[in-house]
């Protein structure tokens, strides 16, 4: 997450400053962690027998934090860098990008649902406010690609070899 973004907002855009950036992603990290709920600690989990269970548990919150929150952690952030590399390449167009983003949007419903529902059964009350403002700052990455791509898609894509896409670089 903000691998790509960050950097071009503070490079080119300069929409927000990284003071700004920082403190505006404390405070929500604050926030956050005043909200989160203490870990249960008598709960024992039941391992699922298959995928579909494993997805019902987290999705239900019946698992341990890390079991919900890394897995799809690491696959939506290498979807996202292979989408960003592929841009780089210039063999991605914005609708192949914006197609990429739209095929995550029901897998990142359902990590946030798993990881606000698993919070309760992390080792630490820090943990659960960790990966709670995680999903927040995938939110706020997927804002700043949307912008990116709509107000400035020079930034990011290379629109003088995108022909049949030209008018998305306008």
């Amino acid at each position: 997450m903000f691998i790509t973004t960050l950097p071009i907002i503070f490079t080119y855009i300069h929409l927000f400053s990284a003071i700004e950036a920082v403190v505006f992603l404390a405070a929500i990290g604050g926030l956050v962690y005043v909200y989160t709920p203490e870990p249960q600690r008598t709960w024992q989990e039941k391992p699922g027998k298959n995928w579909y269970q494993f997805l019902k548990a987290a999705w239900l919150g019946e698992l341990r934090l890390w079991r919900a929150f890394w897995p799809f952690f690491l696959f939506v952030n290498g979807v996202l860098y292979y989408a960003d590399y592929r841009i780089a390449a210039v063999t991605y167009t914005i609708a192949s990008w914006k197609t990429v983003q739209g095929m995550l949007f029901l897998p990142i419903i359902w990590w946030t649902v798993s990881v606000w529902q698993c919070t309760r059964h992390s080792r630490y009350k820090v943990y659960g406010a960790l990966a709670r403002t995680m999903t927040i700052a995938l939110y706020l990455d997927l804002i700043l690609r949307i912008y990116l791509s709509s107000q400035h898609p020079n930034t990011l894509f290379d629109c003088r070899l995108l022909i049949m896409q030209y008018g998305d670089c306008l």
